[in-house]
């Protein structure tokens, strides 16, 4: 009697024991799942918070054929943008810049291209900004073709490097940096860039990681 109670005991206490086994094995895998949310979560907050650090700002330039011909005559070599200004975190404030191209190239793209450049500005939040300014610059002409799936943008990017044209500015504006050689005149109408003389670009300020 005693032997069968002891044997009966056995068999409940090692029910018992795989059942705690299984608790724990199950314990195990919802703290990897909680884990793995977590880490989706952070990386989500950290892509939502690039975003913020994100500016956008799109230059529409018409009246292209003038500006060619001032440009090829010498009249007027290049075109200024508004000034514009990227944003820091959720805040308006940020760096003051300016875009510039040469309808008719300059240095290297003299004569057979359209160049772009991007030009840090001295602005009324420069005290409170951090310098160099070290965030990426992307340039896009847009091209204007109506379905988006056929769309051939011309992007180039402009990445920190220690120059002049980065450090806080001195006087009205830093010396631009940008590309002699953007888009080829001959390019620029291959597609839908130009359309009712008219051109867009994109350019886009964000953090280096994006």
């Amino acid at each position: 009697m005693t032997s069968h109670l002891e044997s009966a005991t056995r068999v409940h206490l090692d029910i018992v024991s795989i059942k705690l086994r299984e608790t724990e094995v199950k314990l195990g895998y919802t703290d990897i799942k909680l884990n793995n949310t977590e880490t989706e979560t952070k990386s989500e907050l950290k892509e939502a918070m690039e975003l913020l650090h994100t500016t956008t700002f799109i230059w529409k330039i018409d009246g292209y054929s003038e500006a060619l011909r001032q440009a090829k005559i010498g009249e007027k070599r290049e075109l200024y943008s508004d000034p514009f200004h990227t944003k820091t975190g959720t805040d308006s404030y940020g760096y003051k810049m300016k875009v510039l191209i040469y309808p008719n190239g300059n240095g290297t793209g003299k004569n057979t291209y359209l160049s772009v450049f991007i030009k840090v500005m001295k602005g009324e939040y420069d005290a409170i900004l951090p310098w160099p300014f070290k965030k990426k610059v992307k340039f896009e002409l847009i091209d204007q073709q109506e379905d988006p799936a056929q769309q051939e943008n011309v992007t180039e990017e402009i990445r920190w490097s220690h120059s002049r044209a980065f450090s806080r500015p001195k006087e009205e504006g830093n010396p631009a940096r940008g590309f002699g050689q953007f888009v080829s005149h001959t390019k620029l109408y291959t597609r839908q860039y130009i359309v009712d003389d008219t051109l867009f670009l994109r350019v886009t300020i964000s953090s280096p990681t994006n």
